[in-house]
């Protein structure tokens, strides 16, 4: 889960500082401690925060210590040890991300490395954000045949689902653009 429910207001902010907040304890809440919000335009027309834009700024490593547990939980299940992980992303559009991953691993007396590619990409309509593409390599060989009758399955059902994020648009917000750089990812929000 992206966000914990139990973080959200129980009404909408109506201030620029209680946006910025809340958009601020959505993300430290889902564990991105180091996730740091800026105000990218100020509100439009009178009174309240309607018009505003903020981005949220997550650091890629916190993404990569979040793959890399979830790497980990996955590969315990089979045996297998991951000793690396590095995760990179890359703008590919302004609302598609390419996503790459590489991973060591090692089970019993053997090693491989898998790495993984596809696309993060940002469906603005309908306010969700979902893997595309999700391809794996694992190069030749016993060990790689392996890696790849536990990963396909695992990859398959990641490409199926669907980061929500509309349930902050009761609050009045809404995602506008994904951004990476090298050393972070960057989701824009306006308030509606």
């Amino acid at each position: 889960m992206l966000f914990d429910a139990s973080t959200l207001p129980k009404t909408a902010p109506t201030s620029v500082e209680e946006v910025l907040s809340f958009a601020r304890s959505l993300f430290v809440s889902s564990g991105f401690n180091g996730a740091s919000v800026g105000l990218i335009a100020e509100p439009t027309g009178g009174a309240g925060v309607s018009g505003a834009a903020f981005c949220v700024s997550v650091p890629i490593v916190e993404l990569e210590a979040l793959a890399r547990r979830a790497a980990e939980a996955a590969a315990e299940e089979q045996g297998i040890q991951v000793s690396r992980l590095d995760l990179g992303f890359k703008q590919e559009a302004p609302e598609r991300l390419g996503l790459e991953i590489e991973a060591d691993a090692k089970a019993f007396l053997g090693k491989v490395t898998v790495r993984i590619t596809g696309s993060l990409v940002l469906q603005q309509e309908e306010g969700t954000l979902h893997f595309e593409g999700l391809q794996l390599d694992a190069g030749s060989g016993m060990f790689a045949g392996i890696a790849g009758a536990v990963l396909r399955p695992k990859l398959a059902r990641l490409s199926a689902q669907v980061i929500d994020l509309r349930r902050i648009e009761g609050f009045g917000l809404r995602v506008t653009g994904i951004r990476a750089t090298a050393q972070q990812l960057e989701l824009s929000f306006s308030v509606v």
